[in-house]
């Protein structure tokens, strides 16, 4: 592994151009771009920045699907030592406003139209108003608006070079990105990650894959802390990184089977969709050593499907956001067992516990709450109650994650969100011991659990079901797969089948919806219809 002089983002990007400077660092789509082009776009568009007026400390907001443009636009800010605030393509306008308002960005760079969206219109003319801190507003297309200016002018030469230019220091205790929760619990809160925890994160990650000369692959968007965290170790590792602007099964597949990529990063729910594909073969997998999956939880039913499918190692990993993104994960060395039914133990820099509701350590082998200490976020941004509800005075960071040992006494097991638990009857019932039950059947292609309220019981159990493709299925079915299987207590009480589940960016399911859908009914799109199993097992045979 490389040795940096110091723990900065800026200072990776110096090191990369300075010694591997004809190396390829990333590849998208066709197109290569070496480290030392890569440092060049970066501190070309940091300049024009600064003409801008942007300084260090400022708040850019940045909106764009993954592109070199984005990439870019990263490193740039990082350069400068503004704060970078990423702010997911999937947010509704109201969404956006929220999170611009609350980050006190003075400007956001944005692509012009994305699917359904129209940001121009939508910045511009619907939110400006209500946004008046924002006085840059840079678009990336073909013909920018009235009041916005071209991408392209950041791209343009430098009148005063870079290197000539007096900047603050940047330090590795600096904030490097204002990265937003998912807001699955109340409205998004920005989360305050410094340089010298994403460096450190990203390099004992590196270490603990044993990468060398890979080929990185990661499907996640630079806007969710999975996917910068995956480039910033291939980056940090000096490997190169293939990468796609769409997140398309069959073009995932494509890549991974035709492009030597041997170390994949992903999340459970992407790999759901891979392996119900009919032509998703060990074959397509040859150059594949490695598969990193983390963002939400993998169930030891899918890592074990996953493994028999790529014939490779599979590394399950644990992080939150306020956590810098990654915390544990489990060891290339690691048994079978240990890798398929834990994610792992903590990389170097972090120690863990398991706390009950009075935060008092529990006995190895009790389920509680998951608590951190390491490299954390600095806090909430200007929120310092809920800083102080999650970080004690001794720093430990309580998740809200239920966890407990694996029987090795090492290695953690998760067991879903607090808020997620069903009490049942006056039973303790966690939802991923029915979703790992259900999703055992063979014609079950994913599954999700929630309680719902219920007059005699307090809560009931209710499953959201996919179908695989070309087969019939019935609730009746679902029950007595799991009678004998589970305690009578968790079997479910009410079976959905739905053609979808609500799911973030990081793979996690929206649980909040799907109790929104168990009261409330499901919406149009996501029901599941009789015609469905010919429709989608048609469409698989093609």
């Amino acid at each position: 592994m490389i040795q940096y002089e110091r723990l900065t983002i800026d200072c990776v990007l110096d090191t990369l151009q300075r010694d591997f400077p004809d190396k390829p660092a990333v590849v998208f789509e066709q197109e290569t771009v070496t480290f030392a082009q890569l440092y060049d776009y970066s501190i070309t568009i940091a300049g024009n920045l600064l003409d801008l007026g942007i300084k260090k400390n400022d708040k850019v907001a940045v909106l764009l699907p993954n592109s070199l443009e984005y990439l870019y636009v990263y490193f740039a800010l990082f350069k400068i030592g503004a704060w970078i605030v990423p702010v997911s393509t999937r947010y509704e306008p109201d969404e956006i406003r929220r999170i611009l308002d609350n980050s006190d960005a003075e400007t956001i760079i944005y692509q012009d139209r994305l699917g359904i969206f129209n940001y121009e219109e939508i910045l511009l003319s619907e939110l400006r108003p209500e946004l008046p801190m924002i006085r840059n507003y840079i678009v990336l297309g073909d013909e920018p608006a009235a009041g916005s200016l071209s991408f392209a002018g950041l791209l343009k030469p430098l009148t005063v070079p870079f290197q000539d230019r007096q900047l603050e220091a940047i330090d590795p205790e600096d904030i490097a990105i204002l990265g937003y929760t998912s807001g699955t619990t109340g409205h998004p809160k920005g989360v305050m990650i410094t340089h010298r925890n994403l460096v450190a994160t990203s390099y004992y990650g590196g270490q603990l894959l044993d990468i060398h000369d890979d080929i990185g692959f990661s499907i996640a968007p630079l806007y969710a802390a999975q996917g910068f965290n995956a480039v910033l170790v291939y980056f940090v590792s000096c490997i190169t990184m293939k990468w796609i602007s769409n997140f398309n099964p069959n073009d995932i597949l494509t890549h991974v089977a035709k492009n030597g990529i041997n170390l994949f990063h992903t999340q459970p729910t992407m790999w759901s969709l891979i392996l119900a594909m009919p032509y998703c073969k060990p074959g397509l997998f040859k150059e594949l050593r490695k598969v990193v999956v983390s963002g939400s939880l993998c169930t030891p039913y899918l890592a074990r499907s996953i493994e028999e499918t790529t014939r490779c190692t599979l590394i399950n990993a644990y992080g939150i956001i306020e956590a810098t993104g990654l915390v544990t994960m489990t060891r290339l060395d690691d048994p079978p067992e240990v890798r398929l039914n834990t994610v792992g133990r903590p990389i170097e820099g972090f120690e863990v516990k398991i706390v009950d509701g009075e935060r008092k350590e529990l006995p190895k082998g009790e389920i509680g709450e998951l608590a951190i200490w390491g490299y954390l976020m600095k806090g909430y941004y200007k929120n310092e109650a809920k800083t102080r509800e999650v970080i004690d005075e001794e720093g430990w960071l309580y998740t809200g994650d239920l966890a407990c040992y694996y029987k090795d006494g090492v290695n953690i097991c998760i067991a879903g969100r607090i808020k997620d638990m069903v009490i049942r009857g006056g039973f303790n019932v966690y939802p991923v011991d029915i979703e790992e039950c259900v999703l055992n059947m063979d014609k079950v292609e994913d599954v999700s659990v929630v309680g719902e309220p219920d007059e005699i019981l307090g809560e009931a159990l209710a499953a959201f079901v996919i179908p695989r493709p070309g087969v019939q299925l019935t609730e009746g079915e679902i029950k007595a797969y799991c009678r004998g299987k589970i305690a009578n207590y968790k079997v479910p009480d009410r079976v959905h089948l739905v053609s979808q589940l609500p799911v973030l960016e990081s793979g996690k399911v929206q649980k909040n919806i799907l109790r929104s859908w168990a009261v409330e009914g499901i919406p149009a799109e996501s029901q599941f219809l009789l015609n469905d199993t010919i429709v989608r097992g048609m469409a698989g045979e093609l």
